[in-house]
């Protein structure tokens, strides 16, 4: 089947796979889902950044993963209790440690909770932006969070249309992803899956709602990864793994063909790749004409 006409852009932009996609950004050198995260894994050659979505009690999109604050920063409760301006004044760099906690280099130094708004202006227009929303589909409350992250975000790129040239939006939650359907088509979509039913049905759930990509978890991959990765490419699908921080099996994977590597070392992984494959990494899905 040919490939996904919001895809074809995509294609020929990165013509190169598998796509070097920065977990969080480079979140194993500098904290995570930070401005400092992103441009650095950008600086590091990476091809895409994700990083997560979600809201807070005034309604602005943020850049944060869990959906309570204490792991990654020296606030307390939860994401959506609070406005923008109390997030921000939270250290978002208190709590990395690179040494089980003998340091925190990143503490006191001004890192910030940013918002997407932000990181889309500091992120370069030569690298995409993987944009999952955050939602946990058995709790109605945060599904609604999540929904009203879809409509914003939807909004917000018919504010700033050129993003639609380098914006892939996943979650986990197929409500959420239908939401973003409805309201804007064009916007390519990906479900992510965690290995709960065999990888040859979570493909059939992606396939079975029309999205444009499967995001599996490196988890029980290798038993089918082969042919769900030719499936996919049948169906015009890419198929982007999480979460890959061993440069050698990045390179087992990009032997296999996926499109993406989803990494918190973006360097170390890309290395990887060339050295095995040289500067022309091994093809994944192409463009229709």
């Amino acid at each position: 089947m040919e490939t996904s006409t919001r895809w074809n852009d995509f294609l020929r932009r990165w013509p190169q796979r598998p796509w070097i996609i920065a977990h969080r950004g480079a979140s194993g050198l500098v904290p995570e889902n930070t401005l400092t995260a992103f441009v650095l894994a950008a600086e590091q050659g990476a091809d895409f950044v994700e990083l997560d979505l979600r809201i807070t009690s005034d309604g602005h999109l943020v850049v944060l993963h869990d959906a309570t604050l204490e792991r990654t920063t020296d606030g307390r409760g939860f994401v959506h209790e609070h406005t923008l301006a109390e997030l921000q004044r939270l250290d978002a760099g208190f709590t990395f440690t690179l040494d089980r906690g003998t340091t925190y280099p990143f503490r006191g130094l001004g890192l910030r909770i940013p918002t997407f708004e932000e990181v889309v202006a500091c992120v370069p227009p030569h690298v995409g932006i993987n944009a999952e929303v955050k939602s946990v589909p058995w709790d109605p409350a945060d599904r609604q969070r999540g929904q009203a992250i879809a409509e914003r975000l939807v909004a917000f790129v018919r504010r700033h249309p050129t993003l639609r040239e380098r914006l892939l939006v996943s979650s986990f939650d197929h409500v959420v992803l239908d939401t973003i359907r409805q309201l804007d088509p064009a916007i390519p979509l990906a479900l992510c899956t965690v290995p709960l039913r065999p990888l040859p049905e979570q493909l059939h759930q992606v396939v079975e709602h029309g999205y444009d990509a499967f995001h599996p978890m490196d988890v029980g991959f290798d038993e089918h990864g082969a042919a769900v990765v030719t499936s996919a490419h049948l169906h015009g699908l890419l198929v982007n793994v999480w979460t890959v921080d061993v440069p050698e099996r990045a390179v087992e994977l990009a032997a296999l063909g996926v499109d993406g590597i989803i990494t918190d070392y973006p360097d170390a992984t890309r290395r990887a790749i060339e050295r095995a494959f040289g500067p022309q990494r091994p093809a994944g899905l192409v463009a229709t004409s």
